[in-house]
């Protein structure tokens, strides 16, 4: 989301489904060359051709795409980890690729044609199916490719995202949140309205933190506090004068420290 057991880098192994036909996971693209411009419209083995180019492929390998199916799909069992999907597609405006996983909402990811599509995903482990789909009676072709994600920033922001959504919980109408991570000294703003609120803000990593809250227009409306990074969740009301607030942290030490904050309307 073979016809042989292969292993992805040693740890991860994929391996088919049983009875599945392959007929070919807060998005990055790789541009491509434009299309000829003398007007004619390339043929089905070109544009196979061109997807094949750009996803660095050969055209029998699973998930690419084929004269009698030339919108690529692949369904296989993974190992759970970080991975990275890739599509390319030839002869429309653009394609969308579907990505099902077993136990969450299908994802779907437009993209257009003069670009690669790069999507990470995180899987739990189990079957996972990707697919193209292309607009009715289009001459298109198109084709997705799955390998394990080498891209470590891509697997830090998942982790960020991941921790920060289980923190400060629940979630209470009409706050602002927001998360950050650095070694050092960094800042992170929301949106909020001027009225009446609460600072919640925990951290993690360093054995302490400096927080300081300031309106956009440059008012401080918390003053310096060091916070200790121990799991526990600090709280301040503060006033807000004006639209907009910075919430600026430093850690204690020079080591990598994640931060959750938000601000909660007060009566």
């Amino acid at each position: 989301m073979r016809s042989m057991t292969c292993w992805f880098m040693a740890t991860v192994l994929i391996v088919p489904l049983a009875g599945c036909e392959y007929t070919g996971p807060a998005d990055a693209v790789v541009s491509s060359p434009a299309p000829s411009s003398t007007g004619q419209k390339p043929s089905m083995e070109e544009n196979l051709g061109k997807v094949a180019r750009l996803l660095d492929a050969s055209g029998d390998e699973p998930g690419m795409p084929t004269d009698r199916k030339p919108l690529g799909e692949l369904s296989v069992v993974l190992a759970p980890g970080d991975y990275t999907v890739r599509s390319a597609c030839a002869g429309v405006h653009g394609v969308e690729v579907s990505i099902v996983h077993s136990e969450k909402p299908t994802m779907t990811v437009p993209y257009r044609c003069d670009a690669v599509l790069e999507r990470f995903i995180r899987h739990a482990g189990g079957p996972i199916t990707i697919r193209a789909v292309a607009p009715l009676d289009k001459l298109a072709a198109a084709g997705v490719t799955l390998q394990p994600n080498t891209d470590p920033r891509a697997s830090e922001l998942q982790d960020m995202s991941e921790w920060s959504a289980q923190q400060l919980q629940p979630r209470l109408p009409g706050e602002f949140a927001g998360s950050a991570a650095s070694r050092s000294t960094t800042g992170h703003g929301v949106s909020a309205d001027a009225g009446s609120y609460e600072v919640q803000f925990l951290c993690e990593g360093a054995p302490e933190a400096e927080l300081t809250v300031s309106s956009w227009a440059g008012a401080q409306i918390l003053a310096p506090v060091l916070v200790p990074c121990n799991g526990e969740v600090f709280t301040s009301r503060v006033e807000l004068q004006t639209n907009g607030a910075d919430f600026t942290m430093a850690p204690s030490a020079e080591v990598k420290t994640r931060y959750a904050f938000k601000l909660v309307p007060t009566p």
